[in-house]
């Protein structure tokens, strides 16, 4: 998970285990969201969604609300100590960092791991890690497609170009939802951070590989 340091001396966990939790009571409790709000066309699955006709709300929508109120007052701008725990022995520390910058970890794992069309994109995000430069992250989801493509940069380009279709449109539709929601820009800009380098991804091609390994390079 990561952990936000603001401050004002709070801590923020936000953890797996947490968004687990509150999406149980979430499906359980669906009466927490006013009916008027549950019935607006932004709160709908998305058009592309393959559970659009059964699922009672977003499956993405649990793990962005679960932070919610914690986040209350937050601004996008705002800045934190964030520190990023993933497997062992994966921990990283950003000691001046943004909310927005540092709540894509929420952006990309509600995207790319719970939402049904964007699931099966999690792979791409193998050895990604959210407090990455975006050089750096980009260059790894592309070689991530570029190794499932086996090289062939015509296949990987096509695969760039429905990521990004079709990341967008869940973005989008997310972004909808929480304007219902939410009054702060934190989570929302937040998702606007993840869709535009998957936009910036599929326009640049490889090339932010390339300028990765001359990063490397330079500090070498």
């Amino acid at each position: 998970g990561i952990y936000l340091h603001l401050p004002d001396g709070r801590l923020i966990a936000i953890t797996r285990e947490k968004i687990k939790a509150f999406a149980r009571r979430f499906e359980a409790n669906l009466d927490q969201i006013p009916a008027h709000l549950r019935k607006a066309v932004e709160f709908q699955a998305c058009s592309i969604c393959p559970e659009r006709d059964r699922a009672l709300f977003c499956h993405a929508l649990p793990p962005t609300l679960a932070f919610v109120d914690e986040l209350a007052g937050v601004k996008s701008f705002h800045n934190v100590t964030a520190v990023f725990r993933g497997p062992e022995p994966t921990l990283v520390v950003a000691p001046n960092t943004t909310m927005q910058e540092a709540l894509q970890f929420v952006a990309a794992m509600s995207l790319m791991n719970h939402c049904e069309v964007g699931k099966k994109y999690w792979k791409y995000f193998v050895g990604v890690h959210p407090l990455q430069d975006p050089d750096t992250l980009s260059a790894r989801v592309y070689l991530n497609i570029f190794w499932e493509c086996q090289g062939n940069r015509a296949a990987v380009q096509e695969k760039l170009e429905s990521f990004t279709e079709e990341i967008t449109s869940t973005s989008i539709c997310q972004v909808n939802r929480l304007r219902l929601i939410v009054n702060d820009d934190a989570l929302i800009n937040a998702y606007a951070s993840v869709q535009s380098q998957v936009v910036c991804l599929a326009m640049r091609g490889g090339d932010q590989v390339l300028r990765s390994f001359e990063k490397h390079l330079e500090r070498a």
